[in-house]
């Protein structure tokens, strides 16, 4: 008796749909390629000569279709809402890529179809599988750098875009299109809801109507805080650490391919006390009462958990539980109407 097999049908063959979905799909032993759609006839052509699946040009004929398992949402972001609702209305099971919505109305919309449906909804947050943030995980959760207060997040490129995510009628931006892998990251290490936000947004070096340039600054019911600036308009020279991790016992900073730990222990450090009065010996306590740090050099890789389409498989074959869950990625969008609302846009930052 062969293994059992899920079903897919792959809306949009672009960046994500050809070069991430189906090359992950590909592979599978327990995946299938049945179906897919796209605007664009030699793409539609390559699948079906390297599939042999069904193809069509809209995705309400692709949803008539019987024997498609799950439907892969990797349409232009404006369409991620509808197009993922017109799936599971058909009864069918959906991934559906980043961003999940354009706004949180969306979002509950998509949930809220899902248990109707009684269909699962995955949101293409992959990077919560990556080995890196499992590692970020790991050491907070272990407690070596102690309680975590503070999250600092970078990452910078320069590149002069032109293609549809550069339009807001498209649902594009950095904030849209880049920023949920990193604050799906930042709100799973921050341990609360985060209740207040400050962004700035701007427009450098790309064309179109939207910003390459994002900055915020977020803090946590529990006190903690992050700042996050992702921008497609730095070319800096120097090297900035991807993350900053910083406990009350010590802290990481890591370039996503190593990662320094710097700690202390509290039983040795011993407490401290305000003494009043004249410095003792003039000096401070960090003069009179060294530290004893500990420093250790890692490879930024944490436990393997799998992939996200491992856990696709888990779910609808083996009934486990989903590593990234719909409500948990609607707080992504729930932050980034937040960083977008508190921030007075007005396109391309005039020259001086």
């Amino acid at each position: 008796m062969s293994n059992p097999s899920i079903r897919y049908g792959v809306a949009g063959l672009g960046r994500s749909g050809w070069n991430i979905h189906i090359a992950n799909i590909r592979p599978r032993c327990d995946a299938e390629l049945v179906a897919v759609v796209d605007p664009l006839q030699e793409r539609r052509q390559e699948a079906e000569a390297e599939f042999g699946c069904e193809t069509y040009e809209e995705l309400s004929h692709m949803l008539d279709q019987e024997d498609i398992d799950v439907i892969v949402v990797a349409t232009p972001s404006v369409f991620h809402a509808a197009d993922t609702i017109s799936a599971l209305q058909a009864s069918k099971h959906v991934i559906c890529e980043k961003p999940m919505a354009l706004d949180v109305d969306e979002a509950d919309k998509m949930i809220a179809q899902a248990k109707e449906s009684k269909k699962h909804l995955f949101i293409h947050q992959n990077r919560r599988f990556d080995r890196q943030f499992t590692h970020l995980k790991e050491v907070v959760e272990s407690g070596q750098i102690g309680q975590l207060y503070h999250i600092r997040n970078y990452s910078n490129s320069f590149v002069r875009r032109d293609d549809w995510q550069t339009l807001s009628k498209n649902g594009g931006g950095v904030l849209n299109n880049t920023c949920p892998h990193n604050l799906d990251a930042i709100l799973q290490l921050l341990g609360a809801p985060v209740t207040n936000v400050m962004g700035d947004l701007q427009q450098i070096s790309s064309a179109g109507d939207v910003e390459d340039h994002v900055k915020a600054f977020l803090r946590a019911s529990n006190g903690c805080t992050a700042d996050m600036e992702i921008t497609s308009a730095q070319n800096i020279a120097t090297d900035i650490p991807t993350w900053i991790l910083c406990g009350n016992q010590g802290t990481l900073t890591s370039d996503s391919r190593r990662s320094i730990v710097r700690w202390f222990e509290p039983e040795e450090a011993g407490e401290i006390e305000v003494v009043e009065g004249a410095a003792r010996n003039r000096a401070y306590a960090w003069q009179t009462k060294p530290i004893n740090w500990k420093e250790e050099t890692v490879e930024a890789k944490g436990p393997n958990i799998g992939n996200f389409y491992d856990n696709v498989t888990k779910v609808l074959l083996h009934n486990h539980e989903m590593v990234v869950t719909p409500e948990s990625v609607r707080e992504v969008i729930r932050v980034i109407a937040e960083i977008r609302k508190g921030t007075p846009f007005e396109g391309k930052t005039k020259k001086a």
